[in-house]
């Protein structure tokens, strides 16, 4: 399911990659897993992992709930119904759980691919953390790696959880 995201939209995901970023600069934070903490890799990271969170919180109704954590708190989710967005740079790569994620959360997976960003689907934590899905593809960073014929489509979200009503949002 592509999502397709307005000008205002676009402007918000940029400009909150670039608080985080500067954010993890000012205080030396590292990067998670090993991964980059600074430069231009470390701020790609963070563009694909804000808009990943822009596009649920789109589809879902959800962006009043967007960007409000203004420092990194482990454990913590992106969105309302304890969502955590997992982003990933190509179309066919699998949603990655990491081995100290926390299994009472609801995981989405959306891929960015030549511009074109693709709800691939959700799944709740528990069923994510099986022995069957760990590899360890680039050595020394194993984590869950859920296949994405494992997820539920988007639109079946809400027959698990109850939408948000207008007045809370």
């Amino acid at each position: 399911m592509e999502v397709i995201f307005s000008e205002t939209e676009r402007r918000a995901v940029l400009d909150e990659a670039e608080r985080r970023q500067n954010y993890n600069l000012e205080r030396n934070i590292k990067g998670r897993n090993g991964g980059a903490e600074r430069g231009d890799i470390a701020l790609m990271h963070h563009k694909l992992g804000c808009a990943g969170e822009m596009a649920v919180a789109k589809y879902l109704g959800l962006k009043n709930f967007l960007f409000t954590e203004l420092s990194p708190k482990k454990g913590s989710c992106d969105l309302p119904f304890n969502i955590d967005v997992k982003t990933r740079r190509r179309s066919w790569h699998n949603l990655i759980v990491q081995k100290d994620d926390i299994k009472s959360k609801n995981f989405w997976l959306v891929t960015i691919e030549d511009k074109h960003i693709n709800l691939e689907g959700w799944i709740y934590g528990h069923e994510a953390f099986k022995d069957e899905y760990i590899n360890d593809p680039v050595g020394g960073r194993s984590a869950y790696f859920v296949p994405k014929h494992r997820l539920r489509a988007p639109e079946l979200f809400y027959q698990h959880f109850e939408p948000l009503d207008s007045d809370s949002m």
